[in-house]
């Protein structure tokens, strides 16, 4: 049977802690007990916080650890839980790192899932290797951790001995994953059966939304995006553009990528998919309308452009977003 620590900081989120607890407790349990077997399971779980006090949950709960991080003495796999509040917990990270860094040179697994991912990007361990996490703090990550390169569609990653998730549902498929990886794919199916998960999730790009932050320091580019949006479905000329801003084409371009990441046109192709995905959600236009809505006129073109941002066909993300019919689903 396998020790695992789920490490809380304070303000995490609750799922992120009771979530892969149950997933990984479950694991040969609960499909046995349904189909009236004995009990076979692969886990032992504990939750441990720096001091051994109670954690505060992001919802104000109070959550009673197991134990303190001083008193693991051996676990295969310690997991991270999420962290709101997370330049607070930084500020006292070092023992925790420490302690992540001496079990992990003794051979611990570590994961970690959401924003637990800059907790593990402290220890130095990620350094060269890529990474995932909410697709809500990938800015904040980057001008962090430099030497970590995020792959922010994932929805987890395997580095071996090293893994982390992307946002707090993600850590569900990270669990599963680590039941079929350490038990078999067999207990990983029965497991997400009988606990109603959907397996097989491998992109957190359809969750994700336009998060390109102006808080870059380069207020020429910041009035260039409020243009850009305010603007969007209409045919731009950049030549005309750099000109109304008073800049030079290749300026502007250089500015734009060193403070956004992307081209004046990328954001462009950005802000156009995430008002054709809002309009998909409210189901009153097809796609074809919503792409001349948009901006486009080629639709074949855009629904390339919409597939490439969200890993989704137009059909699927409308079927996915589109919500639940409450009067239909009413008995």
């Amino acid at each position: 049977m396998k020790k695992v620590t789920i490490l809380a900081p304070h303000n995490t989120m609750a799922t992120t802690i009771f979530g892969p607890m149950d997933i990984l407790n479950q694991a040969g349990r609960l499909w046995n007990q349904v189909h009236g077997l004995p009990k076979a399971p692969f886990f032992d779980v504990s939750i441990a916080s720096a001091d051994g006090q109670p954690i505060r949950s992001v919802n104000n709960v109070f959550i009673q650890p197991h134990l303190g991080i001083e008193d693991v003495i051996q676990t295969d796999l310690i997991i991270i839980s999420s962290a709101t509040y997370i330049d607070q917990i930084l500020e006292k990270a070092p023992k925790v790192t420490d302690w992540l860094r001496l079990h992990y040179n003794e051979g611990t697994h570590i994961a970690s899932i959401c924003t637990g991912v800059f907790l593990l990007a402290e220890t130095g361990l990620l350094d060269g290797k890529t990474a995932t996490l909410h697709w809500g703090f990938t800015d904040m990550f980057r001008r962090r951790y430099p030497k970590v390169r995020l792959e922010q569609e994932r929805i987890f990653i395997d580095h071996g001995s090293l893994y982390c998730s992307a946002g707090v549902s993600a850590g569900l498929d990270l669990c599963l994953y680590l039941v079929e990886k350490y038990c078999g794919k067999r207990i990983a199916v029965e497991s997400a059966k009988t606990m109603v998960l959907d397996m097989g999730r491998l992109s957190q790009n359809p969750y994700g939304s336009l998060t390109l932050r102006k808080d870059h320091g380069d207020a020429l580019v910041g009035k260039i995006q409020d243009w850009i949006e305010a603007n969007g479905s209409q045919d731009i000329d950049y030549d005309w553009l750099a000109n109304e801003f008073g800049v030079s084409l290749r300026s502007m371009e250089r500015r734009f990528r060193r403070s956004v990441g992307v081209t004046p046109l990328g954001y462009l192709h950005k802000v156009r998919v995430e008002k054709a995905k809002l309009l998909l959600e409210e189901g009153k236009l097809n796609f074809t309308e919503i792409t001349f809505e948009v901006g486009y006129e080629d639709v074949p073109f855009f629904r390339k452009i919409f597939f490439r941002h969200t890993g989704l066909k137009p059909y699927e993300y409308r079927n996915k977003f589109s919500g639940y019919s409450v009067r239909g689903s009413q008995g």
